[in-house]
């Protein structure tokens, strides 16, 4: 019948993306549980009355797991686990009352419970919690809890049922199951119940997909239930790892999982569990003392434990561990290694989300530093400790013991990919650090020589990507010298020529320009550099498309030329027109945005502003005149974006301004492709105190009469208010 059980719960779990399987493997698990504990005189129902503390729950709306009940209990437990003569006298718990001992000879009692089917082994709750983490299920993570909860109390029950101190009790249980001895690891043997209790007390995988299936809901206390977890599970593997199998303290799957949780490190919590997790996982994976990880998990799990025929080994969480067995050592020798890659990258990907901030760029480079220690742990292994006591006399089998026990010299891998370090280039990219921009050079360089190097000698470096050139350009517009800067653009353009596998791409000559028209402001040599890389980018897209000019190219050179301070002022003005006239060229109709921007606008309009010809002779009123026109397409189009909006404010008047975009909201249509800043007012604002959706020709439906009634009688109520704590006041002074 366990066996039956087993199978169901294992291939009803597996059924994914099914919320009846789930439950159904639940049901028949609490079931197979609830079998096991009737002898015992549990019930099967949750209960807040004293008698029923250590019932079965099924509701999973029940109760969260308490801290301080779980440990204590899991104390008392490992209590009963200790080697004869250690056990500690426990004032906390008595034996079960369904069970008690005859007062006298000859009384008559009820016979002692028989045990007639083994409970649940920790693969059938793996098995369902694996189900949990990967359904859509509400509240699954309180699921989990739930079933901890129900574990802990069926071991609690069993480890206090069997007290091996009382001889009378021990000769009375002689001939039930649990009492059988069984043979584990290197021959020794062991009663049955104990293996119960191990297979039933939440181990450190048991964690794990708790914490999984908390990461994986929106629920607004997942990460406190994560944390509280943790500090269980701390708990738990500092009083039991010489007792319980499975339990290691800083498990590397807990912390994994519990990394992937976070969401936001601009939350101080976060931030601050981010880095100690990550630590903790670091220091693990890497550490010599954990060498025999994977194989401690193997001695400690028995698959015949539970007494019944062991089902199939399950297999580690998905894609987070990868198992490999060595095909030309010993059948009991496996290579098995955590891919953390997920973890690392996690955390980056989150500082990378703190653009700006100080400190985000050197974290995040001090957590690619560590991806790359433990990919060389896991080239190199980890230097096992040896023993205290060697061998008297080196024989060969102790030499075939050295070499098997060092097949498995590391538990974790890294795939150190091109993402990793594009995410830190683009920190650097958005860092107000000087020295930045020098430390994202070097670090492209680094992928640049691993391109030149072998496979097996790259050390993990990943080869460079067009996003890695782009970024690493951007960043030089911190830089202080402005001439190294475009200097160095200028290589690393040319690098990138010169690899083999690279195609110089449109992005990165976008980012030269951009950086040359930072390091360049206001200079008059912006407007023939940037002409410069234009014509170059025509010429090399004969040959390379990829690398032909494309609409933002033509908006940057615009903006170049708005910036630059030519004396040519004329011939600046007849550039930005023939741009903007090969991007109008492009547009199907008079109101479609495919090739014009808001920025293109912009920059047309801050260029007409500052190189339009002002004197009296030429044309005293064409630059305004031009400005408003432009001002009118854009709306047309659809680009009245925040800076086209200011720039036509200061090119007119108040008057003409109101009678132009009026008062109130803006039209809809006027921002209906807006790719940049963006607002919704005339004032240029996206809103706040007093704005209303009035605007010409939309009906107000009374809004302002409304509104004013709602504003009056609020204020009344104030002056009621202060009214009443007045005379308050007077009448407690009177008495």
């Amino acid at each position: 019948l366990a066996t039956a059980y087993s199978q169901a719960v294992k291939y009803t779990s597996r059924i994914t993306k099914n919320e009846e399987a789930t439950k159904t493997a639940e049901r028949l698990l609490f079931e197979w549980m609830g079998r096991f504990l009737d002898p015992f005189g549990v019930s099967s129902s949750w209960s807040d009355d004293d008698d029923e503390k250590d019932a079965i729950t099924t509701d999973s709306e029940a109760l969260y797991l308490n801290r301080k009940r779980m440990v204590r209990t899991f104390h008392n437990v490992v209590r009963k686990l200790a080697p004869s003569g250690e056990e500690e006298e426990s004032s906390l718990e008595s034996k079960p009352a369904v069970s008690s001992k005859p007062s006298s000879v000859g009384e008559d009692v009820d016979p002692l419970p028989k045990i007639r089917i083994p409970p649940p082994s920790s693969k059938d709750y793996i098995n369902l919690l694996r189900a949990y983490s990967i359904s859509k299920a509400k509240r699954k993570g309180q699921q989990c809890e739930v079933l901890m909860r129900n574990m802990m109390q069926l071991a609690k029950k069993v480890a206090f049922y069997y007290d091996e101190n009382d001889e009378e009790w021990k000769n009375d249980r002689a001939f039930d199951v649990g009492m059988e001895s069984v043979t584990i690891g290197e021959g020794k043997e062991t009663e049955m119940w104990r293996l119960w209790v191990n297979e039933s007390v939440p181990n450190s995988k048991v964690f794990a997909l708790a914490i999984k299936c908390h990461a994986g809901t929106t629920h607004n206390e997942a990460l406190e239930r994560i944390v509280l977890l943790n500090q269980i599970h701390d708990a738990f593997a500092e009083s039991s790892q010489s007792h319980i199998p499975g339990m290691f303290k800083d498990d590397p799957y807990v912390l994994f999982h519990s990394i992937k949780s976070l969401k936001n490190l601009l939350k101080r919590e976060q931030w601050d569990k981010g880095h100690q997790w990550l630590y903790k996982l670091h220091n693990f994976v890497t550490s010599p003392d954990n060498a025999n990880y994977f194989q401690e998990k193997e001695e400690g799990g028995s698959d015949g434990g539970s007494g019944w025929e062991a089902t199939q080994p399950t297999e580690l969480e998905g894609s987070d561990a990868t198992t490999t067995s060595s095909p030309s050592g010993p059948p009991s020798v496996s290579s098995q290694t955590i891919d953390v890659t997920s973890a690392y990258t996690t955390f980056i990907r989150l500082l990378a989300r703190l653009r700006g901030k100080s400190g985000a760029a050197a974290d995040a480079f001090d957590v690619l530093n560590r991806m790359h220690r433990v990919q060389d742990v896991f080239a190199n292994g980890l230097a096992k400790p040896r023993s205290e006591t060697p061998p008297a006399v080196e024989t060969s089998e102790n030499v075939v013991s050295e070499e098997v026990s060092g097949i498995n010299k590391s538990i974790a891998y890294v795939d150190i990919r091109s993402n990793a370090y594009n995410l830190v280039l683009g920190l650097y990219r958005d860092s107000n650090k000087v020295n930045d921009g020098t430390n994202a050079i070097g670090l492209l360089q680094r992928m640049v020589d691993a391109g030149n190097q072998a496979p097996e000698e790259r050390k993990g470096v990943p080869l460079p990507t067009e996003q890695s050139f782009e970024y690493t350009i951007m960043s030089l517009a911190n830089m202080s010298n402005a001439e190294k800067a475009i200097q160095e653009a200028g290589r690393l353009i040319q690098l990138m020529q010169d690899q083999s596998d690279l195609q110089t791409s449109v992005s990165v000559y976008n980012a030269y320009i951009t950086v040359c028209n930072r390091q360049l402001h206001g200079k008059s040599q912006l407007h023939d550099k940037a002409l410069e890389i234009l014509d170059e980018m025509t010429e090399r897209g004969k040959t390379n498309p990829k690398a032909s000019p494309d609409p933002e190219t033509l908006a940057l050179v615009m903006k170049a030329c708005s910036l630059s301070e030519h004396d040519d002022h004329a011939r600046v003005i007849a550039t930005a027109s023939r741009l903007f006239s090969s991007l109008e060229e492009r547009e199907p109709s008079e109101t479609s945005a495919s090739a014009l921007t808001d920025r293109a606008y912009y920059y047309m309009m801050k260029c007409v502003d500052a190189h339009h010809a002002t004197d009296e002779i030429d044309d005293p009123s064409g630059k305004k005149d031009r400005i408003e026109e432009l001002f009118s397409e854009a709306c047309q189009r659809g680009l009245c974006s925040a800076s086209v909006l200011e720039m036509f404010r200061k090119s007119v008047s108040e008057e003409e301004y109101t009678m132009t975009v009026g008062k109130g909201r803006l039209a809809d249509k006027w921002i209906a492709n807006i790719k940049g800043p963006r607002a919704l007012y005339t004032d240029g604002s996206r809103g706040g105190a007093g704005k209303h959706a009035r605007r010409k020709g939309k009906s107000t439906s009374d809004w302002a009469k409304k509104k004013k009634e709602v504003d009056d009688r609020r204020g009344q109520q104030r002056k009621d208010k202060k009214a009443k704590k007045f005379f308050k006041k007077k009448m407690n002074v009177a008495n």
